[in-house]
């Protein structure tokens, strides 16, 4: 696995704070990751038959793919966060696993990438770095940010997941060497128009930023994504474009915050892109959420 390939872009599914007497959880798989800290209590967890006896202070990354059960000895309070750390345009799909939930083959697509099998990391399951406080203050501040269950709160939670992320990174990536050759979009490409989204921006804009010509800027960018700026412009605008009808915004909002000349035009590329108008996508999403 090459981090390089993915896309981080962290999804908090659920966190709590659970406050248990003496329990046992039986044996299930992860398609997501869990962040587990243990706050009082003892707790022995076995993760593909190796089994770890936790306690209080210990903090633990469960990965997609553990098969694991646990057990808590005494009574236990631990802060937990289910999330995704990687873009899956199938999120909304996936789901929190059960006790017996073992073969998830048939959710494969729904199953994040594991870390563990990134060739630069070397993440264990117990996480002890000069950063344990702050990795645990991340935990707290995330469930108390996602619990609010507003706009802003989600968002905030997210972010800090993302913080906490870059923290194990920061902890556990073999050190890197600096890359020599220069590559003057890769960087910046996809937050730079993300920004600017809902503005007019033409190849000649990219291009002056870049420091290139604009026939060589496409030239370049065409050989690292597949395709023209242009029409990653617009895949980026409606992919944005599903994400605000999926939270209820209007056809008309929706093409104004997302850089559409009108209505009319954003249901033309809505339909060139996904194959369904933007109209049948938010009324077919509203009627799967309401079921």
């Amino acid at each position: 696995m090459k981090l390089e390939d993915y896309v981080i872009a962290p999804y908090v599914r659920e966190s709590d704070y659970a406050i248990r007497p003496p329990f046992f959880l039986g044996e299930r798989n992860l398609l997501d990751y869990i962040i587990f800290y243990v706050q009082e209590g003892s707790f022995e967890i076995e993760v593909n038959g190796n089994v770890h006896l936790l306690n209080a202070g210990d903090l633990c990354l469960l990965q997609p793919g553990d098969v694991h059960s646990i057990k808590g000895i005494t009574d236990t309070i631990n802060p937990y966060v289910h999330l995704d750390f990687f873009y899956n345009s199938e999120k909304d799909k996936s789901f929190i696993t059960r006790p017996g939930q073992l073969d998830m083959s048939p959710y494969s697509t729904y199953s994040q990438p594991r870390l563990h099998e990134c060739e630069s990391l070397l993440i264990p399951f117990k996480l002890e770095t000069p950063h344990s406080v702050k990795l645990r203050d991340l935990v707290f501040k995330i469930i108390e940010c996602w619990q609010s269950q507003t706009y802003l709160g989600i968002m905030e939670a997210n972010q800090l997941a993302y913080e906490f992320l870059t923290v194990i990174f920061k902890s556990y990536m073999k050190p890197q060497a600096a890359s020599s050759s220069r590559r003057p979009f890769l960087n910046w490409i996809t937050s730079y128009l993300a920004f600017r989204i809902s503005e007019p921006i033409n190849v000649s804009d990219m291009a002056k930023r870049a420091d290139l010509s604009p026939s060589r800027f496409t030239v370049l960018f065409k050989k690292q994504f597949n395709m023209t700026p242009y029409q990653y412009l617009l895949n980026l605008r409606i992919q944005h474009a599903q994400e605000l009808l999926k939270e209820g915004m209007s056809l008309q909002q929706t093409s104004e915050y997302c850089g559409f000349t009108d209505v009319h035009h954003l249901s033309k590329t809505f339909k060139s892109i996904t194959g369904v108008n933007p109209g049948y996508f938010k009324r077919n999403y509203d009627q799967e959420r309401n079921h």
